[in-house]
């Protein structure tokens, strides 16, 4: 990792991901935790606010010319340099006492995220990168960063892939749209979020079936920088049009698309 146009950026993303890790792991217990459900029938926490509103205030005292977008806090500052938090990716397994949860962490500058952050509270993991500097993570708290790379895999045939949400809790409608993929490739039930199996080679493609920019944003960075490539069923780098969401290798992300639209 070298100094590079985002490496401030980076910099402060990481001390945001200590921040956000120094609430939700004692908040983590392994137990069930009490929680709200929002108007579309998915759990928040108490944590989950917590998380994005001392972000929000660490961006505010550091950074007061940026902008915050949250899915819980909402939007406030500047929208052409603002960082898109998500303080807890998963509350439903979060809320339920199971790992595999993440805060995400992201940067986007005039429209493009440029800096991202994936960090586990529950295990000290996390994946990091920024524009021109690669995606790397770290197996837990003390141990030393490590390079993310994709497959190399150029079919899909053969080949393995994810999916958000997982196979298991799609509705029978939701299975038939990504059918097609198993006629290709081996299904990888996801430990964490899918597209961290794309940005370390362990899978080819990673469908995200649907979610806002905050789910979007640091694994975008975090995946391209490690070489492969995100979009939207339509092929565009579209933070904003709530999913389907394609992460890939890159190799095969068109066969993929064609596979999904056809």
């Amino acid at each position: 990792m070298t100094g590079g146009r985002f490496a401030d950026d980076l910099e402060l993303a990481l001390r945001l991901a200590d921040a956000a890790d120094g609430l939700t792991a004692p908040a983590f217990t392994g137990e069930r935790l009490a929680h709200e459900l929002k108007p579309d029938g998915s759990p928040v926490s108490e944590t989950d606010l917590a998380v994005e509103r001392r972000i929000s205030e660490i961006v505010a005292a550091e950074r007061p010319g940026d902008g915050v977008l949250g899915e819980e806090v909402g939007e406030s500052g500047d929208r052409s340099r603002r960082w898109v938090l998500d303080g807890i990716d998963g509350t439903v397994l979060f809320v339920a006492g199971v790992p595999g949860w993440s805060t995400q962490i992201a940067l986007e500058v005039e429209g493009r995220a440029v800096v991202g952050v994936v960090t586990s509270g529950s295990d000290g993991r996390r994946w990091w990168a920024a524009r021109g500097e690669g995606s790397w993570w770290r197996a837990g708290v003390a141990a030393p960063p490590r390079p993310l790379a994709v497959s190399d895999r150029p079919r899909l045939a053969g080949g393995r892939y994810s999916l958000i949400p997982p196979l298991a809790v799609l509705s029978p409608a939701r299975r038939r749209s990504v059918a097609v993929l198993a006629a290709d490739a081996d299904y990888v039930v996801p430990q964490e979020h899918g597209a961290l199996y794309v940005a370390d080679g362990r899978v080819e493609a990673c469908v995200q079936l649907g979610g806002g920019p905050w789910d979007f944003a640091g694994l975008q960075v975090v995946v391209e920088e490690a070489g492969g490539r995100f979009s939207d069923l339509g092929g565009a780098a579209d933070l904003y049009g709530g999913g389907p969401a394609l992460f890939s290798n890159g190799r095969v992300h068109d066969e993929v698309l064609a596979h999904l639209s056809s």
